[in-house]
């Protein structure tokens, strides 16, 4: 067998035998696992769930699991054959699980159930058990929450987030309410969110809010705590992926060919466009009048049509990043390696505001600047095109 036949471009997710964004989601658990160097978390058996653990070599066993676990996240990165490596890395930590009480982590089993249920949906058609799983979780999580004693009195939330995180705006917040109303408030939030999540998880159409709903949740989680809390975080990002509607057809994108600097960050995106998920159509094609966009238009900002929406400027840039793996590849490796936990809470703040329309006015501000000068800024580099017919 070729080479080229077996490995993969890891910025590639079309045509390896499961959905591009379950690829994606597999292929951003397995490079947190190589961040952290998780397979050094995996023990000798102890305290196994099975006793059959207490019968097998025990360092011999513990070297086969961090190796396969190292080989199985490589697989997932590297290889076209991202559903065999997804089954045996799931199962290469559920192993681990199962194998030890002292490694055993509801985060753990999240992660490996996530890449056992990547391995075992369809090429086509939604990945139900993926948010079957998402669902669950939440569900048990608000569910347990709900039931406990302390979590309802709002005394969890404050021992956390008082005595043992010491979170300044938390004291500062709960020193301004009466004893625990600070830490009610928290918790039932909390518990309010997960079960909310879970029901969205489970309405196709309500979708988009669940991937919002978490995001958010989590990304707030992190900047609260600055703890990624081992492979919770990366797990719970990485399932948004199982609520993505992917696009079947390209994108298209609109952009001014007569614009050198326009032409080089055009050329620099299909560099890193391996899927050809865009299509570039200059507006001297005159293709902005199937979207009814003026000359005008289109000469102050670049736009992007798909599926049931069309966006320009700023909007539309930070629009088509998210269909690019290396942005939310970049965005895990950047917290993942993060020194420290205030590093951690600064690149995820960044993140959160880069996506949500809270960063509109400074982003269309700079995207503005840059139109308005783009022909100043690589002088000389112009590439005039002919006015076309349709």
């Amino acid at each position: 067998m070729a080479l080229s036949a077996v490995i993969a471009n890891p910025l590639k997710l079309s045509g390896l035998g499961l959905p591009p964004q379950i690829v994606l989601l597999c292929r951003l658990l397995a490079l947190a696992l190589l961040l952290t160097n998780h397979q050094a978390q995996i023990q000798t058996p102890f305290l196994p769930f099975l006793d059959i653990f207490d019968f097998v070599p025990a360092e011999a066993f513990q070297y086969t699991l961090q190796f396969s676990l190292v080989a199985g996240s490589m697989g997932i990165l590297f290889t076209r054959r991202p559903r065999t490596f997804a089954a045996l890395t799931g199962a290469i930590l559920l192993l681990a699980v199962l194998s030890s009480r002292a490694y055993y982590g509801n985060n753990k089993t999240f992660a490996g159930l996530l890449f056992v249920l990547s391995a075992l949906s369809n090429e086509t058609g939604p990945p139900r058990l993926l948010q079957w799983q998402v669902a669950l979780v939440y569900f048990g999580a608000g569910l347990n929450k709900a039931l406990d004693p302390d979590w309802q009195s709002g005394q969890f939330f404050q021992h956390w987030a008082a005595d043992r995180l010491q979170n300044p705006a938390y004291l500062w917040l709960s020193a301004q309410l009466p004893s625990l109303v600070a830490g009610k408030v928290f918790c039932w939030y909390t518990v309010a969110a997960e079960l909310s999540i879970a029901v969205l998880s489970l309405i196709p159409r309500l979708h988009p809010w669940a991937i919002w709903g978490s995001g958010l949740f989590q990304a707030s989680l992190l900047l609260f705590t600055g703890d990624p809390f081992n492979l919770f975080f990366y797990g719970m990002q990485s399932s948004l992926f199982a609520f993505a509607r992917w696009p079947e057809g390209r994108i298209t994108v609109i952009w001014d060919g007569s614009c050198g600097f326009c032409r080089r960050t055009k050329e620099l995106l299909e560099r890193i466009d391996f899927d050809l998920v865009f299509d570039w159509r200059p507006l001297q094609s005159n293709i902005g009048d199937r979207y009814g966009l003026t000359k005008d238009q289109l000469k102050h900002a670049l736009h992007a049509a798909g599926p049931g929406w069309l966006l320009g400027g700023y909007s539309a840039v930070r629009r088509m990043l998210l269909y690019l793996p290396l942005f939310s590849m970049t965005v895990l490796t950047a917290i993942a390696l993060s020194p420290s936990p205030v590093a951690r809470r600064a690149v995820a703040g960044t993140v959160i505001v880069f996506l949500l329309p809270i960063s509109n006015p400074i982003g269309n501000l700079i995207y503005g600047w840059i139109a308005r000068h783009r022909h100043e800024l690589l002088a000389g580099e112009t590439c005039e095109l002919p006015e076309q017919s349709k």
